[in-house]
């Protein structure tokens, strides 16, 4: 399996298979000390996309820009910005946001950074009335001044995908280059009522904008929340974990979700993985390219994520995890 990809014709950076999700890295219970020290492994192993946000609108806003200047800390010590694939959201959810207020952001996220371009900036959310010519054209004002190299979208749906890559293909335009979508292994069978209706999952048609348009895939929530890995570790010590709790909170806890957990552990069981990298297995063995984006909270975690990546798993493995209805999209 190809460890690399490259993002888009046109760009240098070769780009890992999993990405550090940053958003919640100060609610990890580590020190500012040993979350550097995470980063810097996290480097150090080959890893180089960084994703942090300044998207949140609700009463978190504070808390996401801390974490992000946290990063910007971070990269300042490391020194090795030229490494790091660095990646930004902003929203575009309400009719008043302007060009202005766009610049704000990417220029909140460069302060907060310690840097002077983004590699990436996504547009997190759409405002579907306003005309996809217009977010775009905003962008590449952005990108011209040289503050952002590429940009893409989160939790879009497909219909408005199409509208910008089209629009895009029209006016000769870079366009997306990535898409942030919430998509894992047991993202079919999640309950619902349990999760907000802003995050856009992946589903047969976007899978076939990103063939078309060579979009590259960047799942956030890779790992399904760790609802595998809390039931393996749960199974494998008893009362480690409150089963009520995650019965009661998680989106993930359904009967779907609980028998897919046994076709893991028998993928698993194969290669001698846990059933929680067994699925993030399934992400890397899709017909289209893919970045995975991860939290973790120490050095075995993140160990352990990247010899997922080591272990040749193959299409033949995951055939009878068919998340989308019957619909056939692996190869």
């Amino acid at each position: 399996m190809k460890k690399y990809v490259t993002l888009v014709p046109g760009s240098s950076h070769h780009i890992y298979k999993i990405g550090l999700g940053t958003y919640d890295i100060l609610k990890s219970g580590l020190s500012e000390e040993k979350l550097e020290e995470l980063l810097t492994d996290f480097l150090d192993m080959g890893g180089n996309v960084i994703d942090t946000s300044v998207s949140e609108l609700g009463l978190r806003i504070n808390e996401i820009e801390e974490s992000q200047k946290f990063v910007g800390r971070w990269i300042s010590n490391c020194g090795r910005r030229k490494t790091i694939y660095l990646i930004s959201k902003s929203s575009f959810l309400l009719k008043s946001n302007t060009f202005d207020s766009l610049l704000n952001d990417v220029n909140i996220s460069l302060k907060n950074l310690n840097t002077n371009y983004l590699d990436l900036l996504l547009i997190d959310g759409d405002d579907q009335h306003t005309d996809v010519s217009l977010i775009l054209e905003y962008l590449e004002k952005i990108k011209k001044d040289g503050k952002i190299l590429s940009y893409g979208c989160s939790n879009w749906k497909p219909y408005r995908i199409r509208q910008a890559m089209e629009y895009a293909n029209k006016n000769n335009i870079e366009g997306f280059v990535v898409n942030q979508m919430l998509w894992n292994v047991g993202v079919c069978g999640m309950d619902n009522s349990k999760i907000d209706d802003k995050y856009v999952k992946m589903d047969s048609e976007m899978m076939d904008i990103h063939n078309e348009f060579n979009i590259l895939a960047m799942p956030y929530s890779a790992l399904a929340g760790g609802f595998f890995a809390k039931l393996y570790l749960n199974e494998m010590e008893p009362q480690t974990v409150d089963m009520e709790g995650l019965k009661l909170n998680s989106p993930y806890y359904t009967e779907k979700n609980l028998n897919l957990y046994e076709e893991l552990k028998v993928i698993g069981e194969k290669y001698i993985a846990s059933p929680s990298w067994a699925a993030l297995g399934y992400l890397f063995n899709q017909r289209i390219e893919t970045c995975s984006i991860i939290s973790v909270n120490n050095l075995n975690q993140l160990k352990e994520a990247f010899e997922a990546i080591d272990i040749k798993y193959s299409f033949e493995d995951f055939k009878n995890i068919d998340i989308f209805n019957n619909e056939e999209i692996l190869v």
